[in-house]
């Protein structure tokens, strides 16, 4: 999913405040750790065997996920390709965002 630059800023506002927070995991291996994530969201550059990690435990613990283009815009660190939001009203908030942008 390609986002505007609007949509880019304020996901980017809401990860920043969750990553402050401490509601946020970066990196497939501790999206697998945390007893579920409210969402996921993945860059398009992931590997193709993380893509299918990251899919399947968010199948099994019924989380959304979601692939991003220009995920490195929303990034908090350089060289992430993914990460899991656990605060449910910031994970609402992006999912609002990016219906709102679609």
């Amino acid at each position: 999913m390609m986002l505007s630059q609007n949509s880019l800023n304020k996901i980017k506002t809401y990860v920043g405040f969750a990553f402050k927070a401490g509601k946020c995991v970066l990196g497939v291996d501790n999206i697998l750790n945390v007893k579920r994530p409210m969402l996921i969201l993945y860059s398009s550059d992931l590997s193709e065997n993380s893509a299918k990690k990251a899919i399947a435990h968010a199948s099994t613990i019924s989380s959304q996920i979601i692939k991003i283009e220009n995920f490195n815009a929303i990034s908090p660190r350089e060289g992430c390709k993914a990460l899991g939001v656990k605060d449910k009203s910031l994970a609402d908030a992006i999912i609002k965002q990016l219906n709102i942008d679609n």
